[in-house]
């Protein structure tokens, strides 16, 4: 297993899932021995232009979304799957479907597993990739 998450914003935004924040996660794994187990899985939280520039505009004075381009622009973006997102995934727990679980909607991701359904166990969590191809 290879993998990791990241997630850029001020510690406290990470930490509650409140905007500006935007968070990513990727894992591989690849046997040799047991070809069932091979999987990929990339999530990553809303990513939108002006989510990305009022990220940018916590660290450089003066940058406004409203100002700097337009609405449609600022919305255009890649977003999670569950379109309730913005309530079910916000907070500390949000995107855990239970406390052990990492809810997969909550994030847009591509996954492959090609025979079976993978659980990655984490100290924060599982997470589960569905057996196929998955958006």
């Amino acid at each position: 297993l290879l993998g990791g998450a990241v997630c850029l914003g001020k510690r406290n935004n990470c930490e509650t899932r409140t905007a500006p924040y935007i968070e990513g996660r990727a894992y591989v794994g690849v046997s040799a021995t047991l070809p069932e187990d091979n999987f990929f899985l990339a999530m990553v939280s809303e990513l939108t232009v002006g989510g990305i520039i009022d990220l940018v505009s916590d660290y450089v004075p003066g940058l406004n979304t409203a100002v700097s381009i337009p609405a449609k622009l600022a919305q255009s973006g890649i977003y999670p799957f569950a379109t309730d997102y913005k309530t079910r995934c916000a907070g500390l727990l949000g995107a855990y479907r239970n406390e052990t679980t990492l809810d997969p909607d909550c994030f847009a991701f591509m996954s492959f597993s090609p025979v079976r359904e993978q659980v990655i166990k984490f100290r924060d969590g599982d997470v589960r990739v569905p057996a196929g191809v998955a958006l």
